[in-house]
């Protein structure tokens, strides 16, 4: 296809099931934020039910899961809980359903370790990791008040994760999944997360995307505090492309928004979206700016707290894949603050 299409199906309310391909079912969860929904996935597996995705660990999804068990699965157990990525509206409620339904967790290596990460804002390692994050805000050109309430946002994120089964099982990449009569790829992509993975049917000629792909936003990309110095725009473009070896009529299922028909148009918009961006970000640098001046000149609107740290996270890592490329230079001020400008 050339162009990207909506599939035409309706809506599920909170705590519908509508089928959209045989044997998988679309559950809507609503989220309290400006995206105030997820998509989820329910696969049948004869005997029971695979899970994609969870939503987060607070009440209202837990009191969606309860009706969904209760009155929509046919009497039929939960037998996998698969996830794409380790963002919280995506892993939030997977520990307490793979415990309330006695179900093992799937899960790629690289977001196992994302996840964990949540863990260390108020554990153990909560001094190292308040230290790592607050040096990472004041490298961007934050002042001390947004880095504390950025702070504050990192410790809410943590309560709406539900602690994570000792033992997982890992997805790896192009392993393939059973589930029913049908056959899983497993298509990992790195960039808007550590080891964001698709599982892809081409019985049915499905994808579900994840964030990986969505219908007209285009997912976060992001340097994280913990790795300072990542060039995920990279690894991202390189991800997109790769998908684009997917026939042109699949039915993508992505995380947000609604189930879509053209696949390559979409990554070919999202690739150019993403080079345009690359090439203001480069032409804004003719003169020294911080991340935050540059995300005060790239996103038009006024941020909040938590808005703000997404265009940080991924205006940094616009301009860490114009160093490696050679395009814009850098250096610390006085102040302890990067400052990127043209290369002469």
């Amino acid at each position: 296809m050339n162009a990207v299409v909506t599939a035409e199906f309706s809506v599920p309310g909170a705590g519908e099931l509508l089928e959209v391909a045989p044997g998988v079912l679309w559950l809507r969860m609503p989220l309290p934020f400006d995206l105030d929904h997820i998509n989820l996935y329910i696969l049948d597996d004869i005997d029971g039910w695979v899970v994609v995705d969870c939503g987060l660990g607070n009440s209202d999804t837990r009191a969606v899961w309860e009706k969904v068990i209760a009155s929509l699965l046919d009497g039929k157990p939960v037998k996998k809980v698969i996830l794409t990525h380790a963002h919280i509206d995506h892993i939030g409620a997977a520990g307490w359903l793979c415990q309330r339904a006695e179900a093992p967790l799937w899960i790629t290596a690289g977001e196992q370790v994302t996840a964990h990460e949540y863990f260390q804002v108020s554990g153990d390692d909560s001094d190292h990791f308040a230290a790592t994050a607050k040096s990472f805000l004041h490298r961007l050109g934050m002042n001390n008040k947004q880095s504390e309430g950025i702070m504050g946002i990192f410790t809410g994120i943590s309560t709406l994760i539900h602690p994570l089964p000792e033992d997982t099982c890992e997805l790896q990449e192009n392993s393939v999944i059973n589930i029913g009569n049908l056959e899983w790829q497993v298509i990992i992509s790195e960039g808007h997360s550590e080891a964001h993975a698709c599982l892809y049917s081409e019985a049915l000629g499905v994808l579900i995307s994840g964030d990986q792909v969505l219908p007209r936003i285009s997912s976060n990309v992001s340097v994280r505090p913990g790795k300072p110095e990542a060039n995920p725009l990279l690894t991202w473009l390189d991800s997109l492309a790769r998908l684009k070896a997917l026939p042109a009529d699949t039915l993508v299922l992505p995380a947000h928004e609604r189930p879509f028909y053209g696949l390559r148009a979409r990554l070919t918009g999202l690739l150019d979206e993403h080079h345009d961006t690359l090439l203001q970000v480069e032409q804004a640098c003719s003169e020294p700016l911080t991340v935050m001046q540059l995300a005060g000149l790239i996103y038009k609107r006024k941020l909040s707290l938590f808005d703000l740290l997404l265009a940080g996270g991924e205006c940094l890592a616009n301009l860490n894949y114009l160093l490696a490329e050679k395009r814009v230079q850098s250096h610390l001020n006085d102040a302890g603050v990067l400052v990127f400008s043209q290369r002469p």
